[in-house]
């Protein structure tokens, strides 16, 4: 019985990059059958994906070999997306996911990581300065009303706390500059993207630019950037109301569980910065 193009693919990806994938994951055949497992629900899912050109196809998904993701919506980690190019016909691009970027950070030793919406009747409040706080109350058993917001709050490996807080027009701006935001395909597709994982994503990698990070994160957030018109660094040099998160000492007790996901039925988020380091970075 002859093979489906998907499967000539995932048997084409592993007999030529066999010995790769496996150190990717370093021996583990669980994990390797479960990212080749991944691959073919990515190619099922965006039937697209078969029309692009074989080497960009391949690429894509040993990027997310090399960072140790799986590519597809469910995972959230990562994603291989087709793009137009033209009269050339379609193209293969790795995108990184919003639990992507928080396993990443895992790895490079943040203690917890979180990111959570803020809706226009939720109680919301956070301040700068000397003092730093901010409180999240969702308002999960009524009518939240849109979204205004977003943040990000991370636990650093010495006990720090840093988070970063945007406007909902401050994530269009990241938004606009993705030049696969009008795809169908897109993560930024509303109908992609139900739970406004993109948002978080975005709070995230904002934040990032101000964590300790290996070089995976590093390398895995540049590559992510591909599909930015315009680096992150001007976008912040352009827009001075995108303030950076401030890092602080947590004073109460630590959360030691690595939970990827602020609960949505949490009832209060409460953060008291005393020790401050702020500033700007540019890449």
């Amino acid at each position: 019985m002859a093979l489906t193009p998907i499967d000539a693919f995932r048997v084409a990806l592993s007999r030529e990059h066999e010995k790769a994938i496996n150190n990717f994951f370093r021996g583990d055949k669980e994990r390797v059958m479960k990212f080749m497992s991944s691959v073919v629900y990515s190619l099922k899912k965006t039937p697209k994906l078969m029309e692009c050109d074989r080497g960009s196809l391949i690429n894509a998904f040993m990027t997310c070999a090399e960072y140790e993701l799986y590519p597809s919506n469910v995972s959230g980690e990562a994603y291989v997306l087709p793009y137009k190019k033209g009269e050339q016909g379609y193209e293969a691009q790795f995108q990184l996911g919003y639990q992507g970027v928080i396993t990443l950070l895992y790895r490079a030793g943040m203690q917890s990581i979180n990111a959570d919406v803020v809706y226009e009747n939720d109680e919301f409040d956070y301040q700068s300065g000397l003092n730093p706080t901010l409180t999240h109350r969702p308002k999960v058993f009524e009518d939240r009303g849109k979204p205004i917001g977003v943040y990000a709050v991370a636990t650093l490996p010495s006990g720090e706390r840093a988070f970063k807080v945007l406007g909902a027009k401050d994530v269009m701006k990241f938004k606009e500059f993705s030049k696969s935001k009008d795809s169908k395909f897109s993560p930024w597709n509303p109908a992609n993207d139900p739970e406004l994982s993109m948002w978080r994503k975005t709070a995230i990698k904002q934040l990032a630019k101000f964590l300790p990070k290996n070089s995976a994160v590093f390398e895995a957030i540049e590559k992510d950037n591909r599909d930015s018109r315009i680096s992150d660094a001007k976008l912040l040099a352009e827009n001075s109301d995108l303030k950076m998160g401030k890092l602080l000492k947590d004073n109460g007790d630590h959360n030691d569980e690595h939970n990827q996901e602020v609960p949505s039925d949490e009832k209060e988020i409460q953060i008291e910065e005393t020790d401050v380091a702020d500033g700007n970075e540019k890449e």
